[in-house]
């Protein structure tokens, strides 16, 4: 992200799966609308059509059967038992939620050792790098913590302690044959193993950096000190897209993001710059697709380059009714199919390449087709 779209401060508590958790009537949901007004009809809005219930009931129960019941964001395992089993075991599968908050509170407790080891920051960073790809992540960089990169505060409302200098962030595949089934329930699938992933890399890494006998703090699904899109544009993995995701030379938006912050001394990357915003404004192909158009508002230009909004609202009320993450926009992207990679790190300034990149994808999954 552009330093100069960067707000002053980020707080979890404004994200949208934080508000969706709200219990109307509540200190909390009250406090919260009295500092947002403008967000409360159409976070009540999503409340009412079931919010995160649908998805993870796996559809089982329907929009409609979901507003009769008014369940509580702790009421999910009432409606469990609603369902038939068949439903059940569709939703079941989906572990992610309850096998990353056991990874991360074994991390929690988890002490550094006494002997601290002492290396330089080049050879840390190195020794990280190589580790992290061991665990299995696919893409790793590192960055500088500063102020504004972290949370006020967590969803729960507590503070974000600033303990940490450096972060290891770190990106993770996901199925790519699975993705390619958006919007049905398979890509979410993909999505929550991503997730679960992540949490065992970061997890593993963390140990190791502990093992060192300096202290970590993992973030994943279930925890987080700051937000991971900008923190991985900052450590180099790739820039945000016209998606809103950070977008990878490498695989496009298909990807989950982890990080490790520690003091540990490290030498930090750059960010990186391959031309996407440019070669997002020939394309629109996730803007195009979106069938809730949460991606087609016009741009705004920061830095010289394209900035575009995305309604998360809208977005979220196409995942209610699909019961899934959607996962269209990065179905769609070509750098998540099989885009040239080296035409990748030459279309910076390049238009004519980049044409030629989508005139590609457009052959091998439009059939040649305008988009």
């Amino acid at each position: 992200m552009d330093e100069a779209e960067q707000p002053t401060e980020y707080d979890e508590r404004d994200t949208l799966f934080a508000r969706l958790q709200l219990v109307a009537g509540s200190d909390e949901y009250e406090e919260y609308y009295r500092r947002h007004p403008e967000r409360r009809k159409e976070d009540d809005a999503l409340r009412d059509r079931g919010g995160l219930a649908r998805l993870i009931l796996g559809g089982g129960l329907s929009v409609e059967e979901i507003q009769a019941l008014k369940p509580r964001p702790d009421e999910m395992p009432k409606l469990l038992e609603r369902l038939t089993d068949e439903d059940l075991v569709r939703a079941l599968i989906d572990d992610s939620t309850a096998v990353i908050n056991d990874i991360v509170v074994a991390d929690l407790r988890r002490r550094p050792a006494g002997r601290r080891v002492t290396l330089l920051p080049d050879r840390a960073s190195a020794l990280i790098k190589e580790v992290a790809r061991f665990y299995g992540t696919a893409l790793v960089g590192i960055t500088e913590m500063q102020d504004n990169d972290y949370y006020t505060h967590r969803r729960s409302g507590a503070p974000v302690s600033r303990d940490f200098r450096f972060a290891v962030v770190f990106a993770v595949a996901m199925d790519r044959e699975l993705i390619d089934r958006a919007p049905r329930r398979e890509t979410l699938l993909a999505t929550c193993n991503g997730y679960v992933k992540a949490a065992h890399v970061g997890a593993r890494l963390s140990g190791f950096i502990k093992s060192i006998g300096y202290e970590t703090s993992l973030n994943s699904m279930a925890r987080y000190d700051a937000p991971l899109v900008p923190l991985a544009g900052k450590a180099g993995l790739g820039q945000r897209g016209r998606c809103h995701f950070l977008v990878t030379k490498e695989f496009g938006n298909r990807v989950r993001l982890g990080a490790v912050l520690t003091n540990l001394p490290l030498e930090v990357d750059e960010p990186i710059d391959f031309g996407l915003p440019e070669f997002c404004a020939l394309c629109g192909q996730c803007a195009v697709k979106c069938p809730s158009k949460a991606l087609s508002g016009p741009p705004r230009m920061v830095n010289d380059h394209p900035v575009w909004q995305f309604d998360e609202v809208t977005c979220f009320h196409m995942w209610a009714e699909y019961a899934t993450d959607c996962g269209i926009c990065i179905a769609s992207c070509p750098f998540s199919r099989d885009t040239d990679q080296e035409k990748i790190e030459a279309m910076k300034g390049q238009p004519d390449l980049m044409w030629d990149i989508l005139r590609e994808d457009r052959e091998r999954y439009s059939g040649g087709r305008s988009l």
